[in-house]
């Protein structure tokens, strides 16, 4: 059994990590555990699903601002129960060959003990995400150093494009993303979208933003949140975003990736409170059509330049290689 520990700071870490995980089902059992709800994973994924946390990402006000002394505060708590957690941790891990953590820390550490090898498969570790936090709150240095030995048990260590390295002999591998189906035809007669009008991913989790002010917006807004002109399709979310004409969001892992596999503009509101975004804004402009729209725009409904802006723009250079999952799997398992 492969036990696979993912963070449920949103589902772009999920996302990938599924990818990789039907490569190594194809050779090996796998078990996921994870605070990301399990129906995220089915019905692709008929394993073991075991929900435990390690981390708590960046606990949010909304998808675009973070409570950096509410995620402390949670940080701490986790801290204070590392022995608890790594006791239960060799106990399930009696009966497994091999730990990989997309960016949990502990696990590697109950890996260690228990005599498996540690793949750490990631974008960043969380005290490179955490560090800034502790120019304002020496407490935070604990927090980070608790992570760093964490990574630091790792017997291999794999980075994705764009990342912060979590160690420096980190091995970069190619970009998880799936290219989505141009099915607008199909989405717009489920959906009554009008398929002659431009289409906006408006990709956010939670925003605190009055849907009104965006009512004279030209575009059909395809979105999860709860707002009255929202268009949702049950189709692949790869398919939503390569029949749409733009995305509008945050810099994350997942969205950016998917943007990239299929070649769609961005507009994107800037995240100052999470290290990895400007890891991220350099690989929007370098890889995609985009523009970048102030949070004040973003929150007053002020869309319509900046969704001109990136849909006359094209990107600076060609795509990266996509087809990571396989090559990752091959490479994990060769340990």
């Amino acid at each position: 059994m492969i036990a696979f520990y993912i963070t449920a700071h949103g589902f772009g870490h999920a996302g990938r990590s599924l990818e990789v995980i039907a490569e190594l089902e194809k050779h090996e059992a796998v078990a996921i555990v994870s605070e990301v709800p399990e129906d995220f994973f089915r019905p692709r994924f008929q394993g073991l699903y075991r929900r435990r946390a390690f981390d708590c990402g960046l606990i949010q006000k909304d998808s675009v601002r973070g409570d950096v002394p509410a995620t402390l505060r949670k940080m701490q708590a986790i801290m204070a129960q590392s022995g608890q957690l790594l006791t239960a941790e060799i106990e399930f891990l009696a009966e497994a060959r091999l730990v990989v953590v997309d960016s949990p820390s502990l696990p590697l550490q109950a890996a260690q003990l228990v005599g498996i090898p540690g793949v750490a498969l990631t974008s960043f570790g969380w005290d490179f995400i955490y560090r800034p936090f502790a120019q304002q709150d020496p407490a935070w240095n604990e927090v980070c150093d608790w992570f760093r030995a964490g990574y630091s048990q790792a017997s291999l260590a794999l980075q994705y494009p764009f990342s912060a390295p979590i160690r420096v002999d980190a091995e970069t591998v190619p970009l998880v993303a799936r290219a989505g189906r141009n099915r607008r035809a199909e989405i717009a007669a489920e959906t009554g979208a009008d398929p002659d009008k431009p289409w906006a991913v408006v990709w956010f989790h939670d925003l605190d933003l009055d849907p009104r002010c965006l009512d004279d917006l030209p575009y059909e807004l395809f979105t999860r949140l709860d707002w009255p002109q929202a268009r949702r399709s049950q189709g692949d979310f790869s398919d939503i975003v390569a029949s749409a004409d733009v995305v509008v969001t945050k810099p994350g892992f997942g969205i950016v990736s998917d943007c990239i596999a299929n070649q769609k503009p961005i507009v994107y509101v800037p995240r100052d409170d999470f290290a990895e975004a400007a890891l991220l804004e350099e690989a929007i402009q370098r890889y995609t059509a985009c523009s970048r729209i102030e949070p004040a725009d973003l929150y007053a409904g002020n869309w319509l330049p900046s969704l001109e802006q990136a849909t006359q723009r094209s990107p600076v250079r060609p795509a990266p290689p996509q087809d990571g999952a396989a090559q990752i799997a091959k490479r994990i398992l060769r340990i």
